[in-house]
């Protein structure tokens, strides 16, 4: 196929943007995201599901060490049955990141998944600072002037903006490292770490992602089987490797996202047919790989974003909020509800995904019969960060700021996986993906609301398993869509009532009660001491609600549980449960200890007996909601 001259990043980065300009009010997108087809395509059987950041480095700073940000995100699929010598390696370009290649823009599968139906080992990188890899200006360089516009892309490209491919296109966009020479360094080295790991590949790739490609090429010439290059920013130089070039003439531009896509892929699985070596040895999986079991048999996955809105600025228009869903649909469904898990702190939706290689809550949800969805909360992960759109948080003009690594406290139980203290790959990998929390979290939590919310119109009444200082997020989605929410699992949830900036109890922003009042400063306060041997940690005070008391008017029927460790997490137990009592829920506090369970932290759903903690949740949940 010919050769294409593309645009170039920035401009690409312009043109995907801002494709809701002709929205009709600010708000919420007026248009929902797309439903899957009814027949996606053959069960995904799934040998290993897993990910790693590779290249994570130290940086020493003057408030002590971080992740030097040049970390690489690869999420990996091994189907059951291997058909061809060599993985695939797929690499976004531009503004976009790995998720271009999980979900087409109007629900169907993405190239990953269909590259699994033919039996291709399957990776997909998310580029230095991007997608699931924490942008920071102060390592990365500074963010564009201003965030990318829904007028400017709507000119450039004529895209529809009322249309709801559109909103996914712009809800996935975010900030990339500037293209020159010491970001292609760090392309180079990390792409030569990720060959030497892996083996023998093909890439594929998309815009400028081809000249990532073209680094790896140079570097490890006899790891790279061949590259097929979707509207390469610029031809791949200096490879050996068979090269295809695809024009967007045929299929349209970016083909893996259109509706098109199955068809668009057929050429380029003929070209490799016909031009990769077949010799080379297929294998299957990892001999030293972990012993638990990371398979899966799905009758679909994918992403998209939800709670995508509009912000007027003196230069234009721009989105915010968008908070990213990936999901997994097992080909056995043997439970009605779908869990949505929500992760905690500073982190992101792989906290829910195992580490270091080991299984976590998604894949024993999905084995044992329950859709999945776990979310990037905004501004965190696969859902973009822009000071315009989202605000300061702890410094002017700069995110959530990544947590220190030698802050290791958390890890110091009996069951972290990993051998503690700051040379401990483990540690590495968790903090790889970290952020701090935002500033303001009233506003946090109306961006999550609104979000989960949309979720849960689309997916339909739910379990919801919230971690720590994603606590919040249970309570305000179940405020709004009462009858969709059958149960809440807490996982040590971060706060004390009424403390901080929880003005309206357990929550920065403001509950529906009952009597109703239109200001937390109408609550009369009392305060409570804990008992003794109450779970850690232990609060000298909490404050509660003097009588009468104000009910939460919408969460009366909901079951909620309140999973407590030895170490314990940020907020007090007996106080959280205490107050959800007094507001009339039916929640009750689950020791681990009271179920033969020790040694565990607030990173319970990734320490060495998460399966055990997986047990005892479930447990509940189905004596809660039964099947």
């Amino acid at each position: 196929m010919a050769s294409h001259d593309s645009l170039s990043r920035r401009e690409l980065g312009a043109v995907v943007a801002g494709v809701l300009s002709a929205t009709p009010k600010a708000g919420l997108a007026q248009t929902r995201v797309a439903m899957p087809p009814a027949n996606p395509g053959p069960v995904l059987e799934i040998a290993e599901w897993s990910y790693k950041f590779y290249g994570v480095e130290h940086a020493l700073l003057a408030r002590g060490t971080v992740c030097n940000g040049m970390q690489m995100y690869v999420e990996h699929w091994v189907p059951s049955q291997v058909r061809h010598p060599y993985p695939v390696v797929l690499i976004h370009g531009g503004y976009g990141q790995g998720s271009d290649w999980i979900s087409s823009l109007d629900a169907r599968r993405g190239w990953a998944s269909l590259l699994l139906e033919q039996g291709y080992k399957v990776y997909v990188v998310d580029r230095p600072g991007q997608g699931r890899n924490p942008y920071y200006p102060f390592l990365h360089g500074l963010f564009d002037r201003q965030a990318q516009t829904f007028e400017d892309a709507a000119r450039a490209m004529g895209i529809d903006p009322k249309d709801a491919s559109a909103v996914q296109l712009v809800a996935s966009r975010g900030q990339p490292m500037p293209n020159n020479a010491f970001t292609q360094s760090v392309w180079r080295s990390r792409s030569a770490i990720l060959l030497d790991d892996i083996g023998p590949a093909v890439f594929i790739t998309h815009g400028d992602g081809a000249v990532f490609a073209s680094l790896a090429a140079q570097e490890r010439p006899q790891l790279v089987k061949a590259i097929v290059a979707l509207e390469p920013s610029a031809p791949p130089r200096d490879v050996k490797a068979p090269l295809m070039p695809v024009s967007a003439d045929r299929y349209g531009p970016m083909q893996m996202l259109g509706k098109n896509n199955r068809d668009a892929l057929q050429p380029v699985l003929d070209w490799l047919d016909a031009n990769v070596d077949p010799a080379g040895t297929a294998g299957g999986l990892d001999p030293n790989r972990n012993i638990e079991s990371t398979a899966l048999k799905l009758a679909d996955q994918g992403c998209f974003w939800v709670g995508v809105q509009r912000k007027t600025m003196p230069y234009g228009t721009i989105p915010l909020g968008q908070m990213f869903v990936q999901y997994m649909i097992p080909a056995a469904q043997r439970h009605p509800y779908p869990v949505v898990l929500m992760h905690g702190g500073g982190g992101q939706g792989t906290h829910m995904m195992g580490i270091g290689g080991r299984p976590g809550w998604v894949h024993y949800f999905v084995q044992a019969g329950y859709a999945v969805y776990w979310l990037d909360r905004p501004s965190y992960g696969r859902s973009p960060y822009h000071p315009d759109a989202l605000g300061p948080s702890h410094l002017p003009n700069v995110p959530p700021l990544e947590g220190l690594i030698q802050s290791t406290a958390v890890f110091n139980t009996a069951q972290w996986p990993g051998i503690g203290g700051m040379h401990d790959p483990l540690i590495d990998q968790f903090m790889a993906c970290e952020y701090g929390n935002v500033a303001d979290e009233a506003f946090h939590s109306d961006l999550c609301w609104a979000g989960g919310a949309e979720l849960l119109d689309r997916i339909g009444p739910c379990i919801m398993v919230n971690h720590a200082f994603g606590g919040f997020f249970g309570w305000g989605v179940a405020d709004r869509r009462p009858n969709l929410v059958k149960a809440i699992m807490c996982i040590e949830i971060n706060g004390n009532p009424f403390a901080a900036q929880l003005r309206w109890g357990l929550t920065a922003g403001p509950m529906t009660y009952d009597p109703p009042l239109a200001d937390p400063s109408q609550f009369v306060l009392v305060d409570r001491t804990e008992p003794p041997e109450s779970p850690r940690p232990v609060v000298p005070s909490y404050k509660l609600q003097a009588a009468p008391v104000r009910k939460w008017k919408n969460l009366q029927n909901i079951p909620i549980g309140w999973m407590t460790s030895e170490f314990g997490g940020g907020g007090s137990p007996v106080a959280n449960v205490e107050f959800l009592k007094q507001v009339g829920c039916r929640a009750e506090m689950i020791r681990l200890r009271d179920y033969g369970i020790y040694g565990n932290g607030n990173l319970m759903l990734m320490e060495k007996n998460n399966h055990e903690v997986f047990e005892v949740m479930r447990q509940w949940i189905e004596k809660q909601v039964p099947a």
